[in-house]
């Protein structure tokens, strides 16, 4: 195997020595004038040169290096391995120097074009690269290392059938070759073959248990699949093989944030983020997981220091927004979403965000533009969120017909369509549930449960020790909110109250069995929690809104202070809000709750809370079911 597919075994998108001694020799010249000018030094000292480049010592590689070609100035493997030290150190217009040399001493070496190739492709000259592997190639019809470099190339120019056939052709001139096989299954994910480019990684693997490049690419796969846990462990196996492996630390952050383990999540991006400083996407990826913590500041720090890196970053604005927007700043966080879709126009994601930022500062007509331009996320359903509230009745009616038409069950869908016959007199079928009031439940836990052990204790210890930050709520008067998923934040000390919220939410599902609306028929498959604690002083309320995220929401009421009046402190839902219900009188029902109650119901209605006077705090476990 040549000088760069052997380095590429060692650091993963560098060259790698792999080619033995005798093979690097044979791209000697021949003709004895040839040999004369080239003379090489003794096979041992070659030995001892190539075996210095494995230990990693790049410094003493490139001393040795430079030594030699004191007496030596035209040996050919010395200056690939000078060009194969400059390249592992990230110099590469040094290490394109000395494979042109080596081009120069010896047209005729194959193995210096594809060197010379590996390099050009770091440099960002992906057509350049082409040539000197297919330069390459023509010298040396059966060279399958270069036939996978070029797939690797090709896939970069954005001609992945053309890389496939590439990588396919080098497995057919050397069917062991696994590094192939791990290209060949990069290419096929990229393609959309799954499953194929599953098989393709675990032969790589079997042909070479201790390739960590093919085990970390076996884990991206995994978790295309959704096969989170496979895809942890692979990416766990290619870090033991090599610890300094940041990508695949990057990549196994990822995948456990996606399995909601937040801490876990941070160390390992933090880890990616001390191996290589400059790794913008994963200074960006620690953001989001600090962003999930509540630890804003911190995300801020790590999205600057992307942009920084990389000023082109259009994710990195994104979430930034996200961010600054969290922390109240909105003039800040909207200029940072401008800057991202500035960058890529076409990036639904930061338009979606823009929409929700203008929602939330009642621009509707400007929400609306952006919601038009985005498929991302609820984009479409917000913006007929958006037509109603700017009363563009021709508009949201053709919207709604379009879903109803679509048959999409939604509980925003769901919700606009109750309001919009209460303010309009207008009714269309609701395919989410047509009548949500009577799918209300509100159950006492003081009968079925240690409420003060399993429920109050435990809140208790998140709010007095600050285990969670807080977050602005613009609803709330006179409390504080915690920030991001508590369920995910304190899996261990919430485990047995998710227990009981399951257990709950399936007697819930008994309890309206029989019924055909969407909520109860079309259940979804699977769901997670998703839960946050309210604490109000008193003269605390929240105003009327609904969770778009969820499917059912929930209540728990930790403690409730004693009444001063007969609705004071009480859990109200409805239809609609007062303002907007027109003439209609609005269909609402006021719930006396006490410490222990538990309310659930269709996240399609909204909610609010009636003021309290109390020397007491009103604290309550909110949370949603969110489809999966």
């Amino acid at each position: 195997m040549d000088l760069y597919q052997a380095i590429l075994k060692h650091q993963p998108n560098n060259l790698f020595i792999k080619k033995q001694l005798r093979k690097l020799q044979k791209e000697l010249p021949r003709s004895p004038s040839a040999v004369e000018k080239t003379s090489s030094p003794p096979p041992d000292q070659i030995a001892a040169l190539v075996n210095l480049y494995h230990s990693g010592q790049m410094v003493e590689t490139e001393q040795a290096c430079r030594k030699l070609l004191n007496t030596f100035p035209q040996a050919l493997v010395v200056i690939n391995v000078l060009g194969a030290t400059f390249h592992g150190q990230g110099r590469l217009q040094e290490a394109e120097q000395a494979f042109n040399k080596a081009i120069a001493l010896n047209p005729g070496s194959a193995e210096a074009h594809s060197n010379r190739g590996a390099v050009l492709q770091e440099l960002g000259r992906s057509k350049d690269a082409e040539t000197s592997f297919r330069k390459a190639i023509a010298l040396k019809p059966d060279y399958a290392e270069a036939y996978s470099n070029l797939g690797n190339i090709l896939q970069e120019l954005g001609r992945s059938k053309d890389a496939e056939a590439s990588h396919r052709k080098a497995i057919s001139l050397k069917p062991d070759y696994a590094d192939a096989y791990s290209n060949l299954g990069v290419i096929l994910q990229e393609l959309g073959r799954s499953k194929d480019a599953e098989a393709s990684h675990r032969k790589a693997i079997a042909l070479e248990p201790n390739n960590a490049y093919a085990r970390y690419n076996l884990g991206i796969t995994l978790q295309e699949l959704g096969r989170l846990e496979e895809a942890e462990l692979s990416y766990g196996e290619a870090i033991a093989l090599k610890p300094d492996y940041a990508e695949a630390h990057y990549n196994l952050g990822n995948t456990l944030q996606e399995l909601s383990r937040l801490k876990d999540a941070e160390a390992s991006h933090a880890k990616a983020v001390s191996l290589k400083p400059d790794y913008a996407e994963a200074h960006t990826n620690l953001g989001n997981t600090l962003r999930e913590l509540g630890r804003l500041k911190e995300a801020e720090e790590s999205y600057r220091k992307a942009i920084k890196l990389k000023p082109n970053f259009a994710d990195a604005y994104s979430n930034l927004g996200l961010t600054l927007q969290e922390n109240g700043r909105l003039e800040d966080a909207e200029a940072s979403y401008k800057k991202a879709i500035a960058l890529t126009p076409d990036f639904a994601a930061a338009r979606y965000n823009l929409g929700l930022l203008l929602s939330e500062t009642k621009q509707y007509g400007k929400a609306a533009e952006q919601f038009k331009l985005s498929n991302f996320g609820e984009s479409k359903h917000l913006l007929l969120r958006c037509l109603y509230l700017l009363d563009e009745k021709s508009l949201f009616f053709d919207q709604l017909d379009y879903f109803i038409n679509q048959g999409e069950i939604h509980p925003l869908i769901g919700s606009l369509g109750c309001r919009s016959e209460l303010r309009y007199g207008i009714k269309r079928p609701n395919l989410f549930c047509k009548d949500p009031l009577n799918y209300v439940l509100k159950t006492d836990l003081n009968n079925q449960y240690d409420f003060e052990k399993i429920f109050v204790e435990t809140t208790r210890a998140i709010l007095d020790e600050n285990r969670v930050p807080d977050k602005r709520q613009g609803l709330l008067t006179n409390g504080r909110q915690t920030s991001g998923n508590i369920f995910d934040l304190e899996p261990d000390l919430t485990e047995e109250i998710q227990k009981i919220i399951r257990l709950e939410i399936e007697k819930y599902q008994i309890q309206f069995k029989d019924s055909e609306e969407g909520l109860i028929a079309s259940w979804p498959t699977n769901y997670s929690l998703y839960g946050w604690l309210v604490c109000m002083e008193s003269g605390g309320k929240l105003r009327p809104h609904m969770h778009e995220r969820g499917w059912v929401s929930g209540s728990i009421y930790i403690n409730v202070p004693l009444k001063a009046k007969t609705e004071s402190g009480n859990f109200v839902v409805c239809i609609e809000e007062e303002y907007l219900k027109g003439e209609n009188s609005n269909q609402e029902e006021s719930i006396d709750v006490v410490t222990g109650s538990m309310c659930l119901f269709p996240a399609s209605l909204l909610h609010y809370t009636v003021p309290f006077e109390s020397e007491e705090k009103r604290i309550v476990l909110a949370f949603d079911v969110v489809p999966a």
